[in-house]
């Protein structure tokens, strides 16, 4: 795994640098990695827009977790892709469940 994230920035690195960069779909697949698998089964990414990534949880305790680890999840999705792209987050809690289903799908719990 420590060599994967060796790589990606590389590979993503010009791909973030375009004006309308896919931050979503690149992190997406990566946010277990990124956030840690307890705290991906409660939460994704659903919307990048002018620098502010907005990330939605299920649960009002790991919504609050996001909040406070903000600072530090933004640098590290900043450090997977190679460059700052991300200057934000905002973190909402909604009520229906986060899918575990999409990560089984792709592999990652």
């Amino acid at each position: 795994m420590e060599e994967i994230s060796k790589i990606l920035p590389l590979i993503f690195r010009e791909q973030v640098r375009r004006d309308n960069p896919r931050v979503i779909e690149i992190i997406a697949p990566l946010w277990p990695q990124i956030a840690g698998k307890p705290m991906a089964r409660h939460s994704k990414p659903v919307a990048f827009e002018e620098g502010i990534l907005t990330l939605e949880s299920d649960c009002s305790t790991w919504s609050a977790q996001l909040r406070s680890m903000a600072e530090e999840i933004k640098v590290e999705i900043n450090s997977y892709l190679g460059v700052s792209v991300i200057r934000k987050l905002h973190v909402r809690y909604v009520s229906t469940p986060i899918s575990p289903v999409l990560l089984v799908q792709k592999g990652l719990e």
